[in-house]
């Protein structure tokens, strides 16, 4: 998701396409375990930054999962086996193999900011003050996001629903901002705003208050 471009799929499509290059990834390193390699952490990055480069130059899987080989190949090679590979390509599986849906809002906007983060995006959680001021924290990362703790805190309930809009204010690339999340079936919409960075406003799918007037009755 490095050197993000507009997305040539449907986020459904994407979704599809993660959790096959996934299983493929696990398949492969469960079949070389059998035949007794990738005993270690370190054998196991070692074969999957193999097995991706290999994926990645004979262009084996669609254009949509492109940015995730070339982020989980740059992560394993900077990081090493505290890169966690198998761990993460495990989560993309669970995840994007079934219905990403069932997963609690807060749950999946948790997992995508920590993408981003795990992207190079600057990310803080600011105090009313501070976001009344409008003063963006300056860390001289090209991209990055903001949201406001006590509206966050309060859009999601003790179930991780998300039961109301929450504004965010992005520095730089917005539209890939927005790829992500849609990828991890957030609904984030792009609004006008006065401050010199983009203002996006995540939308709520539950109508929590419905709910919660179903459940007295």
């Amino acid at each position: 998701m490095l050197d993000k471009t507009s997305p040539t799929s449907a986020p459904t499509d994407t979704t599809t396409d993660l959790s096959h290059l996934a299983f493929c990834a696990l398949v492969a390193l469960a079949l070389e375990r059998q035949s007794g390699g990738a005993s270690t952490p370190y054998a196991e990055t070692l074969f999957l930054i193999r097995w991706l480069a290999t994926a990645q130059k004979q262009k084996r899987f669609p254009k949509s999962v492109a940015v995730d080989i070339r982020w989980l190949l740059e992560r394993g090679r900077k990081h090493g086996a505290a890169a966690k590979m198998r761990q993460h390509l495990e989560y993309l599986w669970r995840s994007c193999s079934g219905n990403l849906a069932e997963q609690s809002d807060l749950f999946r906007l948790t997992y995508a900011c920590e993408t981003l983060k795990e992207l190079g995006w600057d990310n803080a959680v600011m105090s009313s003050r501070e976001w009344r001021e409008g003063v963006l924290p300056e860390t001289g990362i090209i991209n990055g996001f903001y949201v406001e703790k006590a509206a966050l805190s309060a859009a999601y309930d003790r179930e991780g629903r998300h039961c109301s809009p929450v504004e965010v204010r992005v520095v730089g690339d917005v539209a890939a901002f927005i790829d992500v999340l849609s990828r991890h079936q957030i609904v984030a919409q792009r609004t006008d705003s006065p401050l010199s960075c983009h203002q996006v406003t995540l939308l709520p799918t539950t109508n929590c208050s419905r709910e919660r007037e179903l459940a007295v009755c």
